[in-house]
């Protein structure tokens, strides 16, 4: 394969779930970019269309859209059904909040697992199955965090348990489809202003964080001195569904401007 057609995707399909904005939608954008024929997928309809049509505008190319709650068993299986020639599966679906433990309720602990883990299990299981006869090149990407490898900042015990849970899960699946050739990954970005972000970040936080401190010392304690972006985060996926990532599987990729290898004592910067 020439160097000018390892990036190609122009004869394959994704579907990107969450992505009507932030990682998903800057993750759909690229695959777009890239040629892939793209199902953009959100809880909400209307934003899912509003994503497809920024994308199918800038790239002139047709981008689908539909409802998805990836919680939703039901509706999960309705949508592989509808869309059975996908070749790459992008579960980036998820959810966070803040609470130390004492004000961490179950339904909350249960809510973010729903999405976060369940939402993933949902989709790979049916991306499995339709292409149980022809799996040889497809791809599952996790969207996991850094907290899949250690717990970034109190008041995550819910979220870091269910990005734990997202690791544990790309690690099996790659071990069962492998022998099938199907490759399963995880991206684990770091700190990044998403919109979800800002917005936790501007309606503050129950008892006991003091959420703004927290964001305001990331980037100081990153080795590369800033905040990933959701672009970041998009090119590594693109380079893991890509022909250059053929012999990868089963890895977590942290996105996160070297955070998670900061030394234990002191900083680099």
């Amino acid at each position: 394969m020439t160097n000018q057609n390892l990036l190609n995707l122009s004869n394959s399909s994704s579907i990107v779930t969450g992505a009507a904005r932030g990682f998903g939608f800057a993750i759909a954008r690229r695959l777009a970019e890239a040629g892939s024929r793209v199902v953009v997928t959100d809880i909400k309809l209307e934003n899912a269309q509003q994503a497809a049509k920024k994308i199918s505008d800038e790239f002139s190319v047709a981008v689908e859209s539909c409802e998805l709650d990836v919680g939703n068993e039901t509706q999960v299986t309705e949508i592989f059904a509808k869309y059975s020639k996908i070749d790459y599966l992008i579960n980036n679906a998820g959810v966070f909040s803040n609470f130390v433990l004492e004000n961490l309720s179950s339904d909350e602990f249960d809510r973010i697992l729903r999405v976060n883990i369940k939402g993933a299990f949902l989709c790979s299981k049916e991306f499995a199955r339709i292409n149980q006869r022809s799996a040889n090149g497809k791809v599952i990407i996790n969207i996991a965090s850094v907290d899949a490898l250690n717990p970034s900042c109190v008041g995550q015990v819910h979220y870091t348990s269910s990005k734990h849970a997202v690791a544990g899960l790309t690690k099996g699946l790659s071990v069962e489809l492998a022998p099938k050739g199907m490759r399963v990954c995880a991206v684990c970005p770091g700190a990044a202003l998403t919109e979800g972000a800002i917005e936790l970040v501007q309606a503050g936080a129950p008892d006991g964080i003091d959420i703004k401190e927290q964001w305001a010392g990331i980037a100081k304690r990153t080795p590369m001195g800033r905040l990933i972006s959701p672009d970041d985060v998009a090119l590594a996926v693109l380079f893991l569904v890509s022909p250059m990532a053929a012999s990868i599987t089963g890895i977590l990729l942290p996105v996160d401007g070297g955070i998670s290898s900061q030394p234990l004592e002191g900083y680099t910067n």
